[in-house]
């Protein structure tokens, strides 16, 4: 049917998000859906001069030498250090791999994903719109000068997978994301696990429901628009216009 854009997590890579989103993969590719797995810009990698202490602290944040971010939080300057960087990345990585249907982000790809269905066609002027995001344990951008980016709300529709055992990003953090997605177009599931992507039937199927009712009530919605131009032009191809 098309392709989705995968985005992984913070210290993860397009590989290893492939190997842990592979029920996912699979479930979408029975119905038609091809995934791209690109990987971040920025590396992660471990300082040679890092002593054994500061190695074992990062190591337990997940970063080792093939660990990758969509950016770097910066807590004393409070900037994404690495954002214009991935935002040149992905412009040219989605020219090249896509047109794209939709997206699936986890944990910070959730957060890209949010901002992406809002910077697409800013970043990438020739793609068309987003017509579906899934984020899996998503949050929203704290930062002040990032407000532009949920100012309208987020118009894409949204799909919240949220683990009720996530002890990395906690209900309320995905809740600022929630709240930046137009009210009637975002559903929120919520998974009996923590912070990874769920593989069991009941989360799988909810998913892959979800995209391709999503993907029907677009084409409907764009029929119909067809349709209308189409009866238009004929009403005036036969002098309506003048009665």
């Amino acid at each position: 049917m098309g392709k989705i854009l995968f985005l992984h997590g913070y210290t993860q890579s397009g590989p290893l998000f492939s190997r842990k989103s592979a029920a996912l993969r699979k479930a979408l590719l029975k119905h038609g859906f091809a995934a791209s797995y690109p990987t971040a810009p920025i590396k992660l990698a471990l300082p040679d001069s890092a002593d054994p202490e500061e190695r074992a602290e990062l190591e337990g944040q997940g970063i080792d030498d093939d660990s990758y971010g969509w950016w770097v939080k910066d807590e004393e300057k409070q900037e994404y250090v690495g954002i214009d960087k991935t935002w040149a990345f992905l412009a040219e990585y989605i020219k090249k791999e896509g047109p794209f249907d939709g997206t699936v982000g986890f944990s910070q790809g959730a957060a890209l994903a949010g901002m992406l269905c809002s910077q697409l066609t800013k970043i990438v002027p020739d793609h068309p719109p987003f017509k579906f995001a899934v984020v899996y344990s998503g949050f929203r951008s704290p930062l002040p000068q990032h407000n532009y980016i949920y100012t309208p709300l987020i118009s894409t529709p949204t799909l919240h997978v949220l683990g009720s055992l996530d002890t990395v990003v906690s209900e309320q953090r995905s809740k600022t994301l929630i709240d930046a997605c137009e009210k009637d177009k975002r559903v929120v599931y919520i998974h009996p696990g923590g912070h990874f992507v769920p593989s069991s039937r009941e989360a799988l199927n909810t998913v892959t429901g979800w995209i391709l009712t999503t993907l029907e009530a677009s084409k409907a919605q764009a029929d119909a628009v067809n349709d209308d131009d189409g009866w238009e032009s004929d009403f005036d191809n036969i002098g309506g216009g003048n009665l």
